[in-house]
C-alpha cells in the first residue's frame, strides 16, 4: 500500500535539516522546520518552505519534546516526520507517537528501533546470530565494577541508548571508573532521555568500519558497500571515506553478509548502518545505528543513490529503486567534519560569533552546512559547522582534492579545527591507510600538527596584515589598522608620512600572531607591494589581486590567496594554507585584557579559575575551605553537549565559589577563588 508525501516536518536542526530540505525540494515536497529561541534566525529555518517554533528552553523542552513536535507537525498539515539523525531519531517511543497521530514516520519500526538501540539487547540478539561481538556486562554500577575487574583494564564505558560517539568513555584503571560511570549516566541521559550504561573489553586500536544498508516494504534489501570512520577524536568520527583502503573484496563480503543477516533477523526496513570494529581480517559488531548516519554523503558520491530519497520513498511504501547487482563502486570519497573547537587548546568547544565566513567556491566540493553566513554557534548544540565531501577517481585525488578545499574554507571569529585535518589529511599514515581509532591519539602529540610560528612561515601572514589596512581603507576596521601602522613606527599625526609613503625606512614592528609574539623587518611598502626579512633571506610580496576579504600575493613566481576579515576589537584574522590567525600590533593590547591576563590562576594556585567557554555547571566538586592539589577537579562545564572538567592549577585553598551546579555562564566568567595554603 503507498501513502502519497507531500509535506514534511524535519525534527532537527542544523545541517542534516538542510540537507534533507533539500532533496524535498528536489521532489517538489513542502519541508517544515522546527526551531528554538537558540535557533530563530538559524539557516535551516530560513532554508525551510515553513517554520515552526519550539516553546520551551533546552533541549528537553524543545528539540526532544514528544509531544509538541507531533502536535505542531499535526497543526502544519504534515504528512510525515524525518528524525535526521541524534535527538529523537532512535527513540521507539517518538516513532509510536508519530504513527499514532496518523503521520508517517519516517524510518524503521519502532520495535527494530527498540531492540538495536539498546546495545545489550543488541550484542546479544547478534551473538545468536553467530556474527562475533566483544566482551562485555551490564547491570548496576557496584555489579559492573566487578564486572571490569574480573574482564581487565582498559574497558569501555557506554551509554545502552547511545550513538553518534556520545556517551562512551575509556577507563584505564579501577580508580576512575565509579566516576566515569556516574559522568556517562548522566550525559547519556541527559543527551538520549535513557541512563543507561554497560562495559565491555577495549579492543586496543581497531578499524572502525560500517555497512550501510537499505530495506523496503516489499522484502528487498541492498547493501551500499562500507565506509571507513577509523579517524576519531573523544569517539566522534572527523574524517570519513568510502571505500574503506583496507576492506578487501573477501572482506568486504563478509562484513556485507553479516549486515543483511543482523538487519533482516528484526524484519528492518528504512536506512540503517551496522558498525564493526576489525582488525585484520577479523571483525565485531559494535552496534546498529536505525537512522541516516552523520557520513551517508561518502557512500551517495560512491553509489550515486540518494539515501534521503529512498528513505522517502520506502516510507510513502515504494520499492528501492536500486538493487544489489546493479550497485558498484564509483571512485573514492572523503568526508572532513569541520568543528567549533580550539586544537589549541586540547579541542575545547569554541561558541561565539562568526564574524565571516566563505565556503570552498569550488564546483567539486559538497558542503553540508549548518550555517550560510555570519551568525553565533551556541554553546546549546553539537560543535559540529559543516562537512565537506568530496570525490575522485580514486583515493589519492581524493585526499589531495580534500586538502585544497579545506585550504579555501574561512570560518573567522571563533575557532575551528581545519587546520588540524589538513594536517590529518597531510600525514603519512592517512596517505598510506593505515590509521585506527587510536590514530589521533597519537597524531596529536607535542611537535605535530600545531601551527608553526617561525617568521619565515608566518611572512605570508605578516604581508597580508599589511597590505590589507590599505586594502580597506574604507572599512572603520581597515582604517583602524591603517593608523596603527603610521602609529607603530613612530610616525604619529603625520599627514606628510601617510601621504608620500611612510614605508620607506627599515622597521621593526612587534606584532602578536596568537599568543606568540613575532618581530618583522620591513624593508620597503606601498599599497600592492611589501618587502620583508627575515634570518637573512629578503622577500617581496606583491598584491596581485585585492578583493573583500581576500588577498592574493606572490612571491618568487608562485601566488598564494590569503582570506581577511576583522572583529569589533579591530583585530585581524588572517587564513593561509587553511591555519587562521589573529593578528594584531603588540601595542594593541588594552587595559582589560592586561588585567584579564594577570588575574589568571598561577601555577601556584593563587587567584581565580575562569571558564575557559561558554556553558553550564553541571556539578561542583569542592566546598569552601576544602584543600585541593593540582589537577583536582573543581567542577564540570558542560558545553556544545560535552562534559569538561576544570581543574585546579595548583596547590590552593578553596577561598570561594562563585557558581552553582545548573548556573550558566559566559567564557572567562570567574568560577572559583583560590588562595595559597599556609
Amino acid at each position: 500500500m503507498t501513502r502519497k508525501i507531500k509535506k514534511v516536518v524535519v525534527a532537527n536542526r542544523g545541517e542534516i535539516a538542510v540537507r534533507i530540505f533539500r532533496t524535498l525540494q528536489k521532489m517538489d515536497i513542502t519541508g517544515v522546520a522546527l526551531y528554538s529561541d537558540a535557533d530563530a534566525d538559524a539557516y535551516h529555518v530560513r532554508f525551510a518552505a515553513e517554520a515552526l517554533k519550539l516553546e520551551g528552553k533546552g533541549l528537553s523542552e524543545t528539540y526532544l519534546n514528544v509531544r509538541q513536535i507531533v502536535h505542531l507537525a499535526i497543526q502544519a498539515g504534515a504528512d510525515a516526520i524525518h528524525p535526521g539523525y541524534g535527538f529523537l531519531s532512535e527513540s521507539p517511543a517518538f516513532a509510536s507517537a508519530v504513527r499514532k497521530a496518523g503521520l508517517v514516520f519516517i524510518g524503521p519500526g519502532e520495535e527494530a528501533i527498540r531492540l538495536m538501540g539498546n546495545k545489550v539487547e543488541a550484542r546479544v540478539m547478534v551473538e545468536e546470530l553467530g556474527v562475533p561481538v566483544i566482551n562485555g556486562a551490564t547491570g548496576q554500577p557496584d555489579e559492573l565494577f566487578a564486572q571490569a575487574v574480573s574482564m581487565g583494564f582498559p574497558v569501555l564505558v557506554k551509554a545502552a541508548a547511545g550513538g553518534g560517539g556520545k556517551g562512551m568513555r575509556i577507563v584505564e584503571s579501577e580508580g576512575e571508573l565509579l566516576d566515569v560511570l556516574e559522568t556517562t549516566q548522566r550525559e547519556a541521559f541527559n543527551y538520549f532521555g535513557n541512563g543507561e550504561v554497560y562495559i565491555e573489553k577495549y579492543l586496543n586500536n581497531p578499524k572502525h568500519i560500517e555497512v550501510q544498508l537499505m530495506a523496503d516494504h516489499h522484502g528487498n534489501m541492498v547493501c551500499l558497500f562500507e565506509r571507513e570512520c577509523s579517524i576519531q577524536r573523544r569517539y566522534q568520527k572527523i574524517i570519513e571515506e568510502a571505500p574503506s583502503p583496507s576492506v578487501t573484496p573477501s572482506l568486504r563480503k563478509q562484513l556485507m553478509d553479516a549486515a543483511h543477516a543482523i538487519a533482516a533477523n528484526i524484519g528492518y526496513v528504512n536506512a540503517g548502518t551496522i558498525e564493526f570494529l576489525v582488525t585484520g581480517d577479523r571483525f565485531w559488531f559494535l552496534e546498529m545505528n536505525t537512522r541516516i548516519q552523520v557520513e551517508h554523503p561518502v557512500t551517495e558520491m560512491i553509489t550515486g543513490v540518494d539515501i534521503v530519497q529512498e528513505q522517502l520513498n520506502i516510507a510513502m511504501g515504494l520499492p528501492l529503486s536500486i538493487g544489489q547487482e546493479s550497485l558498484q563502486i564509483s571512485g573514492h570519497a572523503i568526508e572532513a567534519r569541520v568543528y567549533a573547537e580550539d586544537p589549541s587548546h586540547d579541542f575545547r568547544p569554541s561558541p561565539g560569533a562568526i564574524t565571516y565566513y566563505r565556503e570552498p567556491a569550488s564546483h567539486e566540493a559538497r558542503v553540508d552546512s549548518a550555517i550560510d553566513s555570519t551568525g553565533m554557534i551556541s554553546s546549546e548544540f553539537d560543535p559540529m559547522i559543516s562537512k565537506v565531501i568530496v570525490h575522485a577517481g580514486n583515493r589519492e585525488q581524493a585526499r589531495q582534492k580534500m586538502i585544497q578545499i579545506l585550504m579555501e574554507y574561512a570560518v573567522h571569529g571563533i575557532k575551528t579545527n581545519i587546520s588540524y585535518l589538513i594536517d590529518l589529511l597531510q600525514s603519512d599514515a592517512f596517505r598510506e591507510g593505515n590509521t585506527d581509532t587510536g590514530f589521533c591519539n597519537r597524531f596529536f602529540s607535542p611537535g605535530i600538527g600545531p601551527i608553526s610560528y617561525d617568521n619565515e612561515t608566518l611572512l605570508p601572514v605578516i604581508a597580508a596584515f599589511f597590505l590589507v589596512g590599505s586594502s580597506c581603507s574604507s572599512e572603520s576596521a581597515g582604517r583602524q589598522l591603517h593608523y596603527r601602522l603610521i602609529d607603530n613606527c613612530r610616525y604619529r599625526n603625520s599627514e606628510l608620512w601617510h601621504n608620500l609613503g611612510y614605508w620607506r625606512l627599515l622597521m621593526n614592528p612587534r606584532l602578536r600572531i596568537g599568543n606568540h609574539l613575532v618581530e618583522a623587518t620591513v624593508l620597503t611598502k606601498t599599497d600592492s607591494e611589501i618587502v620583508l626579512s627575515s634570518q637573512e633571506r629578503r622577500m617581496t610580496f606583491r598584491a596581485v589581486r585585492k578583493e573583500k576579504n581576500l588577498i592574493e600575493l606572490e612571491t618568487d613566481g608562485i601566488r598564494q590567496t590569503i582570506y581577511f576579515s576583522f572583529d569589533e576589537a579591530g583585530n585581524a584574522w588572517i587564513q593561509h594554507l587553511g591555519a587562521t590567525h589573529i593578528v594584531k600590533f603588540e601595542t594593541q593590547i588594552n587595559e582589560d585584557e592586561v588585567h584579564a591576563k594577570s588575574h589568571h590562576a598561577g601555577i601556584a594556585g593563587n587567584g581565580s579559575v575562569y571558564a575557559p567557554m561558554h556553558g553550564k555547571v553541571i556539578k561542583v566538586h569542592v566546598r569552601q575551605d576544602d584543600i585541593v592539589d593540582k589537577g583536582d577537579t573543581l567542577l564540570i562545564l558542560e558545553s556544545m553537549k560535552m562534559e569538561n572538567r576544570i581543574l585546579a592549577p595548583g596547590r590552593a585553598r578553596i577561598q570561594q565559589i562563585s557558581v552553582a551546579a545548573g548556573d550558566m555562564v559566559a567564557s572567562d566568567t570567574s568560577l572559583v577563588l583560590l588562595e595559597d595554603v599556609v
